[in-house]
């Protein structure tokens, strides 16, 4: 049998090669990987995409119809580096006989950290208080050791004993609320799938609809997985419901809320804030007006990133690759 060829097109700028190629899995297959330092162009996918057993991607990289028909039957399987994968066209790729498998059960302690890292920060209004420092304002005479001393805009929101409601509870959104245990916080999740036992366990309340959930909640964490039916779960009906104390969350996909009404429901004021590490599109462009509010934060995409959930997640892709190119044997396969 020869040897399996595989194409990565995870940057060399996101994940060391090294980590790459100290898998057991080169003793049965070779690697081109693309070297850019960002994405890899499309056309250069459907272009080489022919010529290889296997394709090793990410979820920024989209693999629909144009490279999926470049195959040319040769293509075995697609992995995703990540745990999304609606960047696969996953319909298409079955009635192909590709079967598709992502990287599960990694990624959700790092995002649920992000997720809480955001919603202090905004509630805290961290970067408020830091450029409020970094621009002279602190100053011999204004009182530092309680409120009175500062200006109103810097006063933040509670977090303990507050109202969470937590949207899609996954991996990461149970891990959300594990989290908000420490914070005695009151959670309430919806989900497609009610799940009794996490409810006993943590305490939470389940609720039949998303506008149910939204009426009540200080902060809303979205966590849900992105579908053609949750694609603006979060648009302008929905930000009408909510508290004006409210803050939003976002950790899961940019999709999921409505960037416009994102802005129409912070800039009037009708949310208290917002901080998202994912945007539609991503990136925002530098003068977008969301940008200029002080009541947003956002990140680029950071929250499943950390030095060691990197070296899991190659290693973890790597394993599911190498177990189907020896044996034929699938493994976190979500479309066979």
């Amino acid at each position: 049998m020869g040897v399996n060829k595989i194409l990565c097109t995870v940057p060399s700028t996101a994940v060391p090669r090294s980590a790459f190629l100290r898998h057991d899995i080169n003793k049965i297959a070779s690697f081109e990987f693309w070297e850019g330092d960002s994405l890899m162009p499309k056309e250069v996918l459907i272009e080489k995409i022919q010529h290889f057993d296997a394709l090793l991607t990410d979820p920024f990289h989209e693999v629909d119809n144009e490279v999926i028909g470049a195959t040319d039957g040769v293509l075995k399987i697609i992995a995703d580096i990540g745990v999304g994968y609606d960047n696969i066209d996953i319909d298409l790729a079955t009635k192909n006989g590709i079967p598709v498998c992502n990287n599960p059960h990694l990624i959700q302690d790092n995002v649920a950290d992000m997720t809480f890292a955001l919603m202090l920060a905004v509630a805290k209004n961290v970067f408020k208080g830091n450029q409020y420092v970094k621009k002279g304002n602190w100053v011999p005479g204004v009182m530092t050791h309680h409120f009175i001393g500062h200006p109103n805009s810097l006063l933040g929101l509670d977090v303990f004993e507050s109202n969470l409601f937590v949207v899609g509870l996954g991996e990461i959104g149970t891990e959300v609320c594990r989290r908000a245990s420490g914070f005695r916080m009151e959670v309430t999740y919806y989900s497609r799938t009610r799940r009794p036992e996490i409810e006993k366990e943590l305490g939470l309340k389940w609720v039949d609809t998303l506008e149910e959930g939204i009426q009540e909640a200080d902060f809303i964490s979205v966590n849900a997985p992105l579908t053609k039916e949750t694609r603006h779960m979060f648009s302008a009906d929905q930000f009408d419901l909510m508290k004006p104390n409210a803050v939003l969350i976002n950790t899961a996909r940019g999709e999921l809320v409505n960037t416009e009404s994102l802005y129409e429901a912070l800039v009037k004021n009708k949310i208290a804030g917002a901080g998202v590490d994912v945007i539609d599109p991503e990136p925002l462009s530098s003068d977008h007006p969301l940008l200029a509010l002080d009541n947003f934060i956002s990140t680029p995409h950071l929250g499943g990133h950390s030095v060691t959930l990197r070296e899991k997640l190659v290693e973890g892709v790597l394993n599911t690759l190498e177990v189907y190119l020896t044996s034929g044997k699938l493994t976190n396969c979500v479309n066979f």
